[in-house]
């Protein structure tokens, strides 16, 4: 074997252990939240390897995180240019259209997304969130029940199956999808625990208030 060969693999090789390494310590960073600080290891990354749509994808996320949404976008869309069956990239960018009030195009995303991972159950919550900044409440109520029914641990497609409900004065079936939400998400402390406890109690007064003039 020619030796230029050999050394062409041996750079190869050492340029992917880079970019693993760079990747490595970029998604830990990623996972504590130190997004500012990822994104430079996904920059150099990229400089290794332009070509990645994973690195593209996690690089968009990192930026919307930090609020810097048209760089985001942008990352997105490379990301889907290098790889347009990237069920997550289009996903992720969904997230981001919705983060901007740009309903339409998000939920064209998350359709784009569950052609590709039809049974992604966060893509279904996302999409059925989207619908319902559209107020599409039947809509979006088909497609939080769609993300509980592949994932009956997913707290917030419960939530948005209980605000839809509400919003479609189906007060009853509201008030147990809100409990199931209470139920996943209790441990968080979160205000939208307390604010689902708040909601329950109008709804079971509206409830008996239902039932009373029934009897009258």
């Amino acid at each position: 074997m020619d030796p230029k060969d050999n050394q062409q693999k041996d750079d190869e090789k050492e340029n992917e252990n880079e970019i693993i390494t760079l990747l490595k310590k970029g998604n830990e960073l990623f996972a504590q939240r130190s997004y500012k600080a990822a994104l430079l290891y996904f920059d150099d990354a990229l400089v290794l390897d332009q070509d990645n749509a994973k690195i593209w994808d996690i690089r968009g996320v990192a930026l919307s995180r930090i609020g810097l949404l048209d760089e985001a976008q942008e990352s997105f869309e490379v990301a889907l240019d290098l790889e347009p069956d990237n069920a997550q990239a289009w996903s992720n960018l969904g997230v981001l259209y919705a983060s901007r009030a740009r309903f339409d195009e998000a939920i064209n995303s998350f359709d784009h997304s569950l052609e590709l991972e039809k049974d992604n159950d966060g893509a279904w919550n996302n999409r059925g969130s989207a619908l319902f900044g559209l107020k599409k409440y039947k809509e979006a109520l088909e497609s939080f029940t769609k993300a509980t029914e592949l994932n009956p641990d997913n707290a917030q497609a419960w939530a948005g199956k209980g605000s839809a409900h509400n919003f479609l004065d189906e007060y009853s079936e509201a008030i147990e999808a809100l409990e199931r939400f209470i139920q996943l998400a209790s441990a968080t402390f979160s205000p939208q625990v307390e604010e689902a406890w708040a909601l329950i109690f109008e709804l079971k007064m509206k409830v008996a208030e239902n039932r009373s003039t029934e009897k009258e």
